[in-house]
């Protein structure tokens, strides 16, 4: 298949893998109010110097410190990450409990605007997480994906058309519940 029919097809997959998922990802990246001013300032800061050295290890670091910070998430396992031009996939290293989420965060960069893809894969069955239409912002970008709604997903899968550069990192997360 020639390059331009590869684009076109992976594009209409997008489009179609977003119109079965609308809906189903939600943001899960939350500041209490009484302190949403300075930890505000102090995450944009992390997430502009960990966007500037744009590697693997900065963006999992910015990942621990809001996990760590959070009273609603609990990091339970790194699933995989890798810095990516182009389409490219993150093997899974274990297996997600149906009762908690995926959790990836992500870093772009791109010479001009071009659509991307993050598709979680089950024995070859895909089920887009986000599809942008270009990157959003220069910082860290997060999304979760409760486990129940596609279980047992063995990689996350990077659909990439141009020139678009990504950090990537998968974690399982779970729901912090206090006692």
């Amino acid at each position: 298949m020639n390059e331009v029919m590869r684009r076109s097809a992976c594009c209409l997959l997008s489009a179609l893998l977003l119109c079965s998922c609308v809906g189903c990802a939600n943001s899960v990246h939350e500041i209490s109010e009484g302190d949403a001013a300075q930890s505000s300032s102090k995450n944009d800061d992390a997430a502009e110097q960990a966007y500037k050295a744009f590697t693997v290890d900065a963006l999992d670091r910015i990942a621990a410190d809001d996990l760590n910070n959070s009273d609603k998430l609990v990091l339970v396992n790194k699933l995989g990450a890798k810095s990516v031009h182009g389409d490219d996939a993150i093997p899974f290293a274990k297996k997600v409990d149906e009762n908690n989420m995926y959790y990836v965060v992500s870093m772009c960069k791109q010479k001009e605007q071009a659509p991307y893809s993050l598709v979680l894969y089950k024995d070859g069955q895909p089920h887009t997480v986000t599809t942008r239409e270009s990157c959003t912002s220069n910082g860290v970008e997060t999304v979760s994906l409760p486990a129940k709604n596609f279980p047992s997903a063995t990689s996350l899968s990077i659909i990439n058309i141009g020139n678009t550069d990504l950090v990537v990192s998968v974690y399982e997360v779970k729901e912090n519940h206090h006692e």
